[in-house]
């Protein structure tokens, strides 16, 4: 058991810190121990104390549970990207920058391959657009209970956010192999928020114009996606059209040496775990999603044509 928690421990720093940054030296720096000491601790001579473990979780948010947690068979750990209500964008930009981070770290590798069942329209295929994206963005900082602008044309998006946006969106279409299988009311789901919204008077009229205009340009650039199969060259994606209703939006994504499975809540947060069960169960359950399903991407043209019809229909009801 010391030896599994100390591989553990050292797998997880290793992730965490700063890209390029010797192990060591990092330890050094941040427990304030001379070399030798920190070496002694690595080689599993001397344990590290509570106090720096907890130091250390701290700074580079480790999950002491999940560590401790991964080698007992009946328990399962999950992380969650706390937020503070009281400064909406600052979380908004964590869980951002979080998800960011996670394909970042994934999308060049050849043997990377993510997996998405969606009851929500996914953000990473509409983060370019801008009223869109200001409608997420106004969507969470109302639900925190802050104060948003009348009219989204009025709203200042700061320039970290967008580029976060952007990242994302960038990261997202370079991993190699992503299958989404989508719930048939994902626009339906969308069309009836932006409709609530716009009687609470949060939106104006102009901006449902400039939304129900993206969101027709969104579903030309899926169709054209859907029958390419590829983001871009050699990045496939397939896109499946489930014939049952999901009662939550998860994920599992996975290379060589890392998995992590994904769970959406409060918005647009998320529930994280490297557990290995818990992986092995998302990603089963996501493959049998699949037999209640049918692939519309570089196939499936009865099924694709008709689908996005309807979309197009659902939009124009705004």
């Amino acid at each position: 058991m010391k030896n599994h928690v100390l591989d553990e421990l050292t797998t997880i720093i290793k992730e965490r810190i700063p890209k390029g940054q010797n192990l060591a030296n990092y330890l050094t720096d941040a427990l304030c121990l001379g070399k030798e000491a920190v070496y002694r601790r690595l080689r599993g001579e001397v344990a590290f104390t509570i106090n720096e473990v907890a130091l250390l979780s701290n700074k580079l948010g480790i999950s002491i549970d999940q560590i401790i947690g991964n080698h007992f068979s009946n328990k399962v750990t999950f992380d969650l990207n706390l937020h503070s209500p009281s400064n909406a964008l600052e979380s908004y930009y964590d869980i951002a920058n979080r998800y960011f981070q996670i394909f970042n770290y994934v999308k060049n590798d050849e043997s990377t391959e993510v997996h998405t069942v969606s009851n929500v329209l996914p953000f990473t295929l509409y983060s370019s657009f801008e009223y869109l994206s200001k409608f997420r963005l106004c969507r969470w900082i109302y639900q925190n209970g802050q104060k948003v602008p009348k009219s989204l044309s009025k709203m200042h998006v700061e320039d970290r956010i967008v580029d976060v946006h952007k990242h994302l969106s960038e990261a997202t279409r370079q991993c190699k192999k992503t299958y989404f299988i989508w719930d048939t009311n994902i626009f339906l789901t969308f069309i009836e928020e932006i409709k609530y919204f716009a009687c609470l008077n949060l939106i104006s009229q102009d901006d449902i114009i400039h939304i129900k205009e993206e969101l027709h340009h969104l579903l030309d650039s899926m169709e054209a996606l859907s029958i390419k199969g590829q983001f871009s060259e050699n990045k496939e994606v397939y896109i499946y059209l489930s014939n049952i209703h999901f009662e939550a939006t998860y994920s599992y994504i996975e290379k060589k040496d890392f998995q992590i499975s994904m769970i959406r809540v409060y918005s647009i947060n998320s529930m994280d775990s490297q557990s290995p069960h818990i992986c092995q169960m998302q990603r089963n359950w996501i493959q049998s999603l699949k037999r209640h399903s049918v692939l519309i991407s570089g196939s499936g043209e009865a099924q694709r044509i008709p689908f996005l019809k309807k979309q197009h229909e659902i939009i124009d009801t705004l």
